[in-house]
């Protein structure tokens, strides 16, 4: 019970991305975007621990106060992301979090969806007389 709180609390603090299609990752850099500048995104993926996207020249469209990144890269179902945004021609880190990767709805969330559970039967004890 304690991990389904944690899991759909925790999941409310990051970015939530289905794993396929086109997406848009929406981000609030630490500095304004500069068209003269330029800037690298990276995805790695925690579970290989390795960067799965490296975009060189990232582009990204101003929306109010934010900004937008499409990306058709492929994820994994139920796994965790780490999106960085570096300004290169400074050297310097612009923005970073947290992706998780699901087509569930966050109210219908199982972190065991597909996944066989093994369940305990109790204490299979014999009493000999």
């Amino acid at each position: 019970m304690f991990l389904s709180f944690f899991i759909k609390n925790k999941l409310k603090k990051m970015q939530i991305i289905t794993k396929s299609g086109t997406r848009l990752l929406n981000f609030m850099p630490r500095e304004t975007i500069d068209s003269g500048k330029v800037y690298e995104l990276k995805i790695k993926s925690e579970e290989q621990n390795k960067v799965i996207l490296t975009d060189s020249n990232a582009l990204f469209n101003s929306v109010k106060y934010y900004y937008t990144y499409s990306t058709t890269q492929a994820l994994t179902e139920a796994n965790f992301y780490v999106i960085e945004i570096n300004n290169t021609t400074d050297g310097t880190l612009i923005f970073k979090d947290k992706l998780f990767c699901t087509d569930q709805t966050l109210s219908t969330f199982e972190i065991s969806k597909n996944v066989y559970i093994e369940k305990s039967t109790g204490n299979n004890e014999y009493i000999y007389a």
